[in-house]
């Protein structure tokens, strides 16, 4: 009898310390994987703000969202970042809009420069003809200087 007793309870405890380990492990992955995703929203967040204007970057950005979302609990975050993707969305127009105008006025001023200053071969030409087309791509259609 007292064996039986001995081997529940040795059982019990074998089969309860597999459970707290099995616990403590979840726990752990858990905290992981709030750690990393910490770590790749605030990548995402800073690449969004410094990112450059390219298909590799937007390609970047892709994958650090990517793995954001693969590590954050994504229940509570979906609808937050609808907002936030609709206020980002909006900021980024004004911000092209502002960084179009500027651009502009960056080639309009090496198109007059340049044609001021130009050599006469077809390298010269090139590069005027380059300047033109960057110029008229920021400036719109309506630019006066083409």
């Amino acid at each position: 009898m007292k064996k039986l007793i001995i081997m529940a309870l040795v059982s019990i405890f074998a089969v309860n310390g597999f459970a707290n380990e099995a616990e403590t492990k979840a726990i752990e992955t858990a905290k992981e994987n709030n750690r990393l995703c910490k770590i790749f929203t605030h990548k995402v967040e800073t690449y969004k703000s410094t990112m450059r204007e390219d298909s590799l970057a937007e390609a970047t950005l892709v994958s650090y969202e990517k793995r954001a979302s693969k590590f954050c609990d994504t229940t509570v975050e979906k609808s937050e970042e609808k907002t936030v993707v609709a206020a980002q969305t909006e900021s980024k127009a004004v911000s092209y809009g502002k960084k179009d105008a500027r651009l502009c006025n960056i080639f309009s001023k090496k198109v007059e420069k340049y044609e001021s200053t130009m050599r006469n071969d077809d390298l010269a030409k090139a590069t005027l003809d380059s300047y033109k087309v960057r110029m008229a791509s920021f400036c719109g259609s309506s630019s006066s200087r083409s």
